[in-house]
């Protein structure tokens, strides 16, 4: 190590003058002003330190008082840095000069503590913290003694112990995948406000503009980060405000609370906690621009005029007037009255993106798939208590969790058709819910908690609206005035841009939740399992009024696609629309894994991408296929059902891939766009054929037994195919007792293949113009029912 190199140590010193009672003050990096302040080099003791600090700015210094403050800064993985404050004995002018003769490019400042005071109250502070302030009104007080027994200990991690919100700040965080980055956030909040405790703006535009954000967006976003309007950031303001700020945080639950406050303050230029109606039309404005919809004068004056009257019961509102204050934006966004607020406050990129991740960070923590001995216990754990129908406790229910009213009454016709559907809470003061309960039903004004509840019932969530219109466009339409006939399964005249703009909503929003999912589910029976669609809508309606008629929200067992959803079929784009609006109202009933036929390359040689540029011309149908291809992206790969049952589209990996443990899948890169290249793992989920009789020939069986039961799959050109032996072995090495996959064809639906253990099924009926029939299986009671669908 170099005698010059500087150690963790850092020295600062307070120099007062006599004349004016004041302080000198050195500007740091141009972010602001802060006692001279040097590190401890590895040759120097700390009292070297500080008289060659004190020779570098004075002339004549006088001796060294003693220490004023001592911090100690801890960092993960790092030795604690610690940080001591001098006081030097007060200058006289006639015998001292400030010389600045080593760093002649310095800009030094002189403040007593009144202008101090002044500036720390100022809009954009000088002043780089406030510490100097802080400390230089404890030595006025003391009289300029030295306050030697001062030892502060800045642990400066996290603390969210007496927070009200803390539960809301954590599931933010989990939201955000930031509950094992803050070492991370904490050493670049440290360097970047050196040497001071906390950030000022000028630190905070430097690091947000590195970060991706927009100029003219900074100090919108520092105003909105600045929570107690203190002009400086603590950490966890700086950390919590991130999280609220990537692209990754659902907009749902107690997270979404939190970012509706963080949305409130960015807007609210004038900070008096009010929307006037120039800030409430910029965030419509900029709403309908990140939605690509019209933003012309008149559009936005009828979009501006339509929403004022979300937050006055519908009552009508001068626009020039009004003013919305903070609890009753958060009653009508939570009550999903007011939408699209989504959308706003987000960097196009994760803050992890351009952050180095150096040594305090947690090795792989930032990788929520990496393949570690504590996510394969997690894994194993599971698959042991499902493998011994067991459950969170000993009597098989989960445990610490208790039920709860939902929030919606519904009524189904005989059909099985919703007929009428209601909130619990707007029939109080009804025979239906008696006064003793009403005050009950609101544990929390704004529902927040309730959102994903809300939102799956009501008919204006973009979700629903999609479901609507492709009810339309499944039955036949008789005008009753013109008598013309719309068939059934087309649109008729309706605008396809109506169609594209809702397709592209629900993209943004599935991509959200397809991106907390992981790339092994874990789920749990009962559980319907579909195999391929390819665009057959009439087929997925069929299945839709057989098994979830009501809806999913409203049905006992959960549903799960094995993938291929688009291609061949003529009406893939209704099939993706269809999926994605299910999988956004039941999230954790609605699950999605992806196919060979949900990548780019295959749908260029097939029809997907044509049929989208056919139906919303060329400019269009290009977005909408780039972003329903960005959710597939992001789909997972396989699911365990109770532990026992391996799902996948294509077939079981080979034990190049972790040796045969399922549990690797978990390290498949996210998202990932070119599978073939990025994963080889993922692309044999999606292309693995089981050995058919008309491929064992002597060279096969050879590489079969050369390859643990693996050899190429020459039929598909790519990938494997595997044998009895082979998925035994999968079996045997990860406790499962059978594979349910699709990408094959067949006549009744399904195949039984392996000696029983391999399932194929197939959900498209009359597939390329053939005569096969469509089918699923239910996993229930440790029961796998093949069940055969009439699609006529």
């Amino acid at each position: 190590m170099s005698m010059t190199t500087p150690s963790s140590e850092i020295v600062s010193v307070i120099i007062p003058r006599f004349s004016d009672n004041k302080y000198l003050l050195v500007d740091h990096k141009s972010h602001g002003f802060w006692l001279p302040t040097c590190r401890r080099r590895v040759d120097q003791d700390l009292n070297d330190t500080v008289s060659k600090l004190l020779e570098k700015y004075v002339k004549n210094p006088g001796k060294v008082l003693g220490i004023v403050q001592t911090y100690i800064r801890r960092l993960q993985n790092f030795p604690p840095s610690l940080h001591v404050v001098y006081l030097c004995e007060t200058l006289e002018d006639s015998e001292n000069e400030i010389e600045n003769i080593e760093s002649p490019n310095d800009i030094i400042e002189w403040m007593n503590s009144q202008e101090m005071e002044e500036d720390l109250a100022s809009e954009e502070p000088r002043l780089l913290g406030p510490e100097p302030y802080d400390m230089i009104l404890k030595l006025e007080a003391a009289k300029k003694s030295p306050i030697l027994a001062s030892n502060l200990t800045e642990s400066h991690g996290l603390d969210l112990t007496h927070d009200s919100s803390r539960n809301a700040i954590q599931e933010l965080l989990k939201s955000a995948k930031f509950e094992n980055l803050e070492q991370m956030y904490l050493k670049e909040y440290i360097n970047s406000n050196y040497p001071s405790m906390v950030m000022c703006k000028k630190a905070f535009t430097k690091y947000i503009l590195h970060k991706g954000a927009s100029p003219e967006a900074v100090n919108h976003l520092f105003r909105a980060f600045d929570v107690d309007q203190k002009h400086f950031l603590s950490f966890k303001d700086f950390f919590v405000g991130l999280a609220a700020l990537d692209p990754h945080t659902h907009h749902g639950g107690g997270a979404a609370e939190i970012r509706c406050k963080y949305i409130f303050r960015y807007y609210n230029a004038m900070g008096d906690g009010y929307l006037h109606p120039p800030e409430f039309r910029k965030m419509v404005f900029d709403i309908l621009t990140i939605k690509g919809l019209e933003t012309g004068e008149k559009n936005l004056d009828e979009a501006v005029k339509e929403n004022i009257g979300l937050f006055n019961n519908g009552k009508e509102i001068d626009p020039a007037s009004f003013r919305i204050p903070l609890n009753t934006f958060l009653i009508a966004v939570g009550n999903l009255k007011f939408r699209g607020t989504s959308v706003l406050f987000r960097l196009l990129h994760s803050c992890h993106a351009h952050s180095k991740r150096g040594s305090c960070e947690k090795p792989g923590s930032d990788d929520e798939h990496e393949d570690t001995p504590k996510k394969r216990a997690k894994i194993v754990s599971n698959e042991e208590s499902f493998a011994n129908g067991e459950d969170d406790n000993k009597n098989g229910f989960p445990a610490g969790k208790n039920y709860e009213l939902a929030t919606h009454t519904v009524k189904v016709r005989r059909t099985g058709t919703l007929a009428d559907i209601m909130a619990i809470w707007d029939l109080e003061g009804t025979a239906a819910v008696s006064a003793s309960s009403a005050d009950h039903l609101e544990g929390d004004m704004t529902r927040f908690q309730r959102m994903s509840s809300v939102d799956s019932f009501n008919q204006r969530s973009h979700p629903n609206e999609m479901l609507t219109g492709l009810r339309y466009f499944e039955r036949e339409k008789i005008s009753p005035h013109t008598k013309e006939t719309k068939d059934a399964f087309s649109w008729g005249a309706v605008d396809c841009n109506a169609l594209a703009k809702c397709l592209l909503i629900l993209c943004s929003q599935a991509k959200e939740i397809l991106k907390q999912e992981s790339r092994l589910l874990m789920l749990k029976s009962p559980i319907y399992i579909l195999g391929d669609i390819h665009g057959n809508y009439r087929d997925l309606v069929s299945f839709e009024k057989s098994l979830w008629r009501m809806g999913p929200l409203l049905t006992p067992a959960s549903f799960l696609f094995l993938g291929d959803y688009v291609d061949r079929g003529e009406h893939s784009v209704e099939v993706v629309a269809y999926l994605l609006a299910q999988k956004l109202l039941s999230p954790q009933k609605f699950y999605l894994l992806r196919g060979n036929h949900e990548t780019r390359g295959i749908q260029e040689v097939f029809t997907f991408k044509a049929e989208c540029l056919t139906k919303f011309g060329e400019a269009v149908g290009e977005r909408v296929w780039e972003a329903v291809n960005e959710c597939f992206d992001y789909m997972p790969l396989a699911a365990v059902i109770d532990g026992k049952i391996f799902c996948a589209h294509g077939g079981i990996p080979s034990p190049l891939h972790g040796n045969g443990k399922m549990e690797i899948i978990n390290s498949i890169p996210v998202p990932l766009p070119n599978p073939e290249i990025e994963s080889p793992l993922a692309w044999e989920l999606m292309w693995n054929d089981p050995i058919s009789l008309d491929q064992l020939t002597p060279e096969m069986l050879q590489n079969l037994k050369d390859n643990q039961g693996f050899a190429h799959n020459k039929r598909r050109g790519t990938a494997h195919v595997f044998s009895c032996s082979a998925l035994k072995s999968f079996l045997q090495l990860n406790s499962l007792s059978h594979v349910i996959r699709a990408h094959e064809v067949q006549q009744v639906g399904f195949q039984v293949q392996q000696e029983g253990k391999l399932l194929t099924v197939f959900s498209s009926s009359g597939y390329c113009g053939g005569s096969n029939e469509a089918a699923c299986v239910l996993a229930d009671h440790f029961k796998l029912r093949l069940i055969r669908i009439d699609t006529s």
